[in-house]
Parts: C-alpha cells; sequence; structure tokens
C-alpha cells in the first residue's frame, strides 16, 4: 500500500513539474516582440482588468483593457487601446497583422488572474501567437 502511495505521489509531481515546463516554454515563445521589418509591439499599460480568475465561476470572462505601442526603429508609430476578450480577438488580430509578416492568430496578456492573487502592473505581458 505504501508502495502505490509513493508511486502516485512521485507520478502526480512529474505530472505537475510539466505542466509548468510546458506553461514557462510557452510563455517564453510568444514574448516574441520583434514583428516584422523593424516593427515592435509592446504592452504600454492596462488600463483595467476585470477577467474572471481561475477557481471561480463567473457569469461573464471579462476582460482587459490594455494599451499597446507600435514602434518602428525606436520610434513611436502609434498607441491603441485594446479590449481583449473572446469578442474582440478577431477585430485585435485584424490590427495587428498590420504590422505582422506571419499570421497572428491571438493576442492575449499573461498572467492569467487567480482567485485572492493580485497581479502588478510589472508582471503583466502582451500575448501574441502565430500561425
Amino acid at each position: 500500500m505504501k508502495t502505490i502511495v509513493i508511486l502516485l505521489s512521485v507520478f502526480l509531481t512529474q505530472c505537475s513539474s510539466k505542466q509548468n515546463e510546458a506553461s514557462d516554454n510557452q510563455k517564453t515563445e510568444n514574448q516574441e516582440k520583434y514583428i516584422n521589418e523593424g516593427y515592435e509591439l509592446k504592452l504600454k499599460k492596462v488600463i483595467a482588468d476585470s477577467r474572471c480568475p481561475e477557481g471561480l465561476n463567473c457569469v461573464w470572462e471579462g476582460q482587459v483593457e490594455i494599451i499597446v505601442s507600435v514602434f518602428k526603429e525606436n520610434i513611436l508609430i502609434e498607441d491603441k487601446e485594446l479590449i481583449v476578450n473572446s469578442q474582440t480577438n478577431e477585430k485585435n488580430i485584424i490590427w495587428a497583422n498590420n504590422y505582422s509578416k506571419k499570421p497572428i492568430t491571438f493576442i492575449g496578456v499573461l498572467p492569467k488572474r487567480i482567485k485572492d492573487q493580485e497581479i502588478k502592473d510589472a508582471d503583466y505581458e502582451l500575448l501574441i501567437k502565430y500561425d
């Protein structure tokens, strides 16, 4: 019986570690800011974050209101206010693809909200996924 409990504990620990590694790898890959011909998209400011925290059941998914700055060769081209939620994703992608060589498939914000955990402004990151 002790052997089964020990094996089960080891298995669960390894699964948890692999999930953390996978999410860390995804996060690193998606921090790529260089988009096309010298353009760079940077998260300038989070205006509001009303996303439903993990661990809660919400009636509404919520959204993040952000300002994204577009630079070309370190010169500001534009500041764009984006509302990030499932209903605005297509609109945000169309805008971002003006600056991208590879098709962008998703724009989001990290980290995810978690119940009873505050996110500091410096912890927010722009998440861009490519085709």
